[in-house]
Formats: C-alpha cells, structure tokens, sequence
C-alpha cells in the first residue's frame, strides 16, 4: 500500500492553488475612489480631463495574465482606437511589486486592470476591475465589464467627459 497517491496529490495541490486565487480575488475585490494623486506633467494632455486604463501585472507574469493585458489591449485598440489616438484614453502597463505607491494608493496585490478618471493631472476616481480573471474565458462579457467602467469616465451613459 503507498502512503502517498501522486494523483490525489496533484488534485489537493490544484484546489488549494485554486482557493488561495479566489481567496486572493475576494481579498482584493470592490471599487474604490482616491483624490489627489498627482500624475507626472508629461502624462497630461492638452485639455484637462482623461481615462487612464492601466494594466497592474506582478514582475512573473503568467499565460493567464499575459492574456488579459492581450484581451484589454485589443478591446481598447478596436473599441476606443479614436479616443486613444485624441488623448481620451491612455494605456499604462505597470509592474505593481516595482511601483509600490501606485499599487497601494489603488489596494492592488494581485494582477488587475484599473480605469481612473484624471483631472487636471490628478486622479480623481478609479475603478479596479478584479474580475478579469473570472471572466477571460468569456470574451463577450470580459470586454463588457471593461467597457462599462471606461464609459462611465468617458461620460456615456450618463458620465461626465
């Protein structure tokens, strides 16, 4: 009789890998507002009001993370092409474990997408979109859990720019 069943093993290792994800998700889920975080000058467009959609990854990425930047970069390239081109929307990737104070100021501790509204160079809301893992597997409705934070700082739907 072996003491020890390398497929039980695997099974254990995969639910705990599994829960410590959705535990990590749940830890780090909700929306928060954050006032004056200044942005560097040269960020700033020539009017006074933008959509950063930032793309926070850990220094290891893996394939599922390298797939959600993918996914939110081609949302923003076929969806938002003219309001990234005329300064409404920005893209940022940032390595949340080497800017800190980004991460913090946003509650970041796992890979995430976050949309902020900036104002005259400050931040002046954000929305951290933790759900991206739950949903890359379902295109449709990750694009649209995406899209409605950008268009609620675009100001569709009842929005302000």
């Amino acid at each position: 009789m072996k003491w020890f069943n390398m497929e039980k093993g695997r099974k254990i290792l995969t639910r705990l890998l599994l829960a410590f994800v959705l535990i990590s998700i749940g830890f780090v889920s909700g929306r928060h507002s954050l006032k004056n975080h200044s942005l560097p000058q040269a960020e700033s467009p020539a009017f006074g009001q933008y959509v950063t959609v930032y793309y926070m990854h850990a220094t290891f990425r893996c394939e599922t993370c390298n797939t959600i930047e993918k996914m939110t970069r081609e949302l923003l390239d076929k969806a938002y092409a003219a309001e990234l081109a005329d300064g409404r929307i920005k893209w940022q990737e940032v390595d949340f474990q080497e800017d800190e104070p980004l991460a913090e100021k946003f509650g970041v501790v796992a890979s995430c997408v976050v949309v902020t509204l900036v104002e005259e160079g400050k931040i002046v809301d954000f929305k951290r979109l933790d759900e991206v893992w739950t949903l890359m597997q379902k295109p449709g409705q990750f694009n649209q859990y995406i899209s409605a934070a950008i268009n609620l700082f675009l100001g569709r739907n009842g929005g302000k720019l």
